[in-house]
């Protein structure tokens, strides 16, 4: 009987399967279980580090499962390009975050007012000795938002401070943020703040942010500061959130009473 060589499946590429099989279930339950508080954030950083581990793993035995392939005429192409399909699922995430920390200044705190920031009471409680601090930001933190997010300043608007905060409320209940603390004006001319918690869209990590309202003799000022609990790096979320804040604020302020704001 002649001999008949049969070729042999690739290790690399059934690897590369199982490997990319197993990394994307890891990542989708890191972010779904924190999301919804199943786990905790430690135990979901290390799920997401084992997630993205096994992708990249994945990604690397499919490509030496290819060329293997190719080489030797080895089986296993169709392990070896799932296996890739899957890695690079999982890594997608990783270039918008990899732009997002180019882009954006490394903060974690952003305030409308730099010199004088609102500072948190409620929130303060909340984090643990793990979180970033509660205080406010550093010279240095100041400066680079200073630069990098000129826009973000102080509203003032030329009705009592008491309209400002029902519609600074108003706006915070539209974007379903968790209230601390609530304090109104007694009056058009006193002080009010707000505390709330907002959640990340995907991971639902916590991020606190405070209002404050004082009134002056022309109306009122409104401030926010929003700042994230974990992390060295907010990838530009604080600013986006609090610029959202503002433009609808102007809008609620514009419909109700006609007024826009000024700097």
């Amino acid at each position: 009987m002649p001999f008949q060589y049969k070729p042999s499946t690739s290790r690399s590429a059934r690897l590369a399967r199982r490997l990319g099989s197993l990394g994307l279930p890891v990542l989708v339950i890191a972010a779904v279980g924190h999301h919804f508080d199943w786990l905790g954030t430690d135990h979901a950083l290390a799920a997401l580090l084992v997630g993205f581990g096994l992708a990249a793993l994945a990604l690397l035995a499919g490509i030496i499962g290819l060329i293997v392939i190719w080489n030797e005429g080895d089986l296993g192409a169709t392990d070896a390009a799932l296996g890739i399909v899957y890695a690079l699922i999982a890594l997608a995430p990783l270039a918008p975050l990899g732009y997002e920390l180019w882009r954006y200044p490394k903060l974690t705190d952003i305030s409308t007012d730099i010199i004088d920031p609102p500072l948190y009471r409620s929130a303060a409680l909340l984090r643990a000795g793990h979180d970033n601090s509660a205080r406010p930001p550093s010279p240095e933190a100041l400066k680079l938002q200073r630069a990098a997010y000129p826009d973000i300043v102080t509203r003032r608007f030329s009705v009592g401070s008491d309209l400002v905060y029902v519609a600074a409320k108003k706006v915070v209940e539209r974007h379903g943020w968790q209230i601390l603390e609530a304090q109104p004006p007694k009056d058009d001319n006193d002080r009010a703040r707000i505390e709330t918690v907002a959640r990340t869209m995907i991971m639902g990590f916590a991020e606190d942010i405070v209002i404050r309202i004082v009134g002056e003799p022309s109306g009122a000022r409104i401030d926010i500061r929003s700042s994230s609990r974990f992390g060295r790096h907010d990838l530009g979320d604080n600013a986006r959130r609090i610029r959202a804040f503002l433009a609808e604020l102007d809008t609620a302020m514009a419909e109700s009473y006609g007024q826009s704001s000024g700097d």
